[in-house]
């Protein structure tokens, strides 16, 4: 993992940010709904390592696409089960992940 890399950024900002929705639901009364959705933060924030594999190894788009959708979704439901949550809250931290990931990537294309 190569310090400063988008992949990179988006892990260590969305462990920030699992942290602090984990703490501010706490505190508001809502601590299942704050651990699901850190818990989504930080499986989506490994989306971006899985995307770099793929087309290290030059998998095609769409069905590396397809299989990462399908792995998510399953981990999230595997998630849910075991935190006895509702499968919502972590899928909405998956997909803020990729909204910081995606903050992160316009960011530093900005830079170039």
């Amino acid at each position: 993992m190569k310090a400063g890399s988008i992949q990179h950024e988006t892990l260590i900002t969305s462990l920030l940010l699992a942290g602090a929705v984990f703490a501010g639901a706490g505190l508001a009364g809502h601590t299942l709904v704050g651990a699901g959705i850190g818990a989504g933060l930080v499986l989506g924030a490994l989306n971006g390592f899985i995307i770099k594999a793929g087309l290290d190894r030059g998998v095609p788009m769409l069905a590396s696409g397809l299989l990462r959708m399908a792995m998510l979704t399953l981990l999230a439901l595997i998630v849910a089960r075991l935190m006895g949550n509702s499968v919502w809250p972590i899928v909405a931290g998956i997909a803020a992940a990729q909204l910081v990931m995606v903050g992160i990537g316009v960011r530093k294309g900005s830079r170039a």
